[in-house]
């Protein structure tokens, strides 16, 4: 049986980071006491320099580690560093790249680790996954844990900026065709699907898809969105691999990034994987696009960067990032003329 491990402790609220020493104080014994590592980035630091500076006075024995990089090697270093100086808690403050190389360097020296994210983009706030650089800056996905902690303060998250927020959802919304290449692969290779983290999954997923909210950036949909990627995260630890919320639609994201390096937010190109997987499963895409359309979010090609060539290419090598996902593409012999329809269909519907 895949063990798993729940955070010891979750809370979405506002004015976290003001009153992060209570907070801490209410989970650890002695926290005064406790050696602290604190990863965030210069920008994260100099935008919220009262909070940390009020943390630091508070908190004698804590060290701020800057990532500038967000790399294997880094986090390994680090790691080492944790380890030899008898560090007792991680804490990452700030987007996926810190928040990867905190979670890892956790993982490594087997500290527990806080994850305080000051943007909600992607599913990585909670997931036993991080994303790292490695050869000639490839990114890659190594297998860790869940934090021990998750701490989201609405009141810094509803503050940045609205594309980041739309990232956010359009990674949640990518379950939707993660789900159903999970189930096409347990069919063909005569296997189960952990039912409780496809439940999970499937939850992230109805949570936004049939929200009322019609603000993103109101309390209420902020603290979905939260409660959203964090099941998505609890998904892939049950599960033991991140099948609950990627399938053919983060391989496209990854053949984008890998031989195509689009600069664009990593949930708005899953979002648009996931319009073009549906149409590769043979299913009706209105209801995510429709759903996308609520929210101003637009994942037209175009607008993400992406040239007709560049959405054929990224596809037909899309199998390549990732030979061992199964997913449609193992189904289907994808041809140009095939994705050349797909892509004038998305553009037409999107636009």
């Amino acid at each position: 049986m895949q063990a798993f491990n729940l955070p010891l402790f979750l809370s979405i609220e506002e004015n976290i980071f003001q009153n992060l020493k209570e907070k801490l104080d209410k989970q650890f014994d002695n926290i005064e006491k406790k050696k602290i590592m604190v990863f965030t980035s210069n920008g994260v630091y100099e935008k919220f320099n009262p909070e940390f500076e009020n943390l630091q006075f508070q908190l004698d024995n804590l060290s701020i580690y800057f990532v500038e990089v967000s790399s294997y090697d880094v986090a390994v270093e680090v790691a080492k560093i944790i380890s030899i100086e008898d560090f007792d808690i991680i804490i990452g403050i700030g987007g996926g790249k810190v928040l990867d190389t905190a979670k890892y360097a956790a993982y490594v020296s087997k500290k527990k680790y806080i994850s305080i994210p000051t943007i909600l983009s992607n599913d990585g706030i909670a997931s036993p996954i991080a994303v790292l650089k490695t050869v000639k800056g490839r990114a890659k996905s190594f297998g860790c844990k869940i934090p021990d902690g998750i701490l989201i303060d609405i009141g810094i998250i509803k503050n940045t900026p609205e594309f980041l927020l739309m990232s956010g959802i359009g990674d949640t919304v990518s379950n939707y065709s993660a789900l159903f290449d999970w189930k096409l692969e347990c069919k063909y290779k005569n296997i189960l699907a952990n039912d409780f983290a496809y439940l999970l999954s499937d939850t992230a997923l109805n949570m936004l898809l049939y929200s009322r909210e019609t603000n993103i950036r109101s309390k209420n949909f902020i603290r979905q969105l939260a409660q959203s990627l964090v099941l998505s995260g609890l998904a892939m630890d049950i599960s033991g691999n991140s099948r609950p919320c990627s399938g053919s639609e983060h391989l496209f994201s990854h053949s984008l990034d890998e031989y195509f390096n689009i600069d664009a937010p990593h949930g708005l190109k899953v979002a648009l994987g996931c319009l073009a997987s549906c149409i590769l499963q043979k299913r009706d895409y209105s209801i995510i696009l429709e759903f996308l359309q609520r929210y101003n979010i637009n994942v037209s090609p175009s607008q993400l960067g992406i040239s007709k060539e560049t959405f054929i290419d990224a596809w037909l090598k899309a199998q390549s990032t990732r030979p061992d996902r199964f997913s449609i593409l193992n189904t289907i012999n994808l041809t140009k003329g095939n994705l050349e329809e797909i892509y004038n269909e998305l553009m037409e519907a999107i636009n």
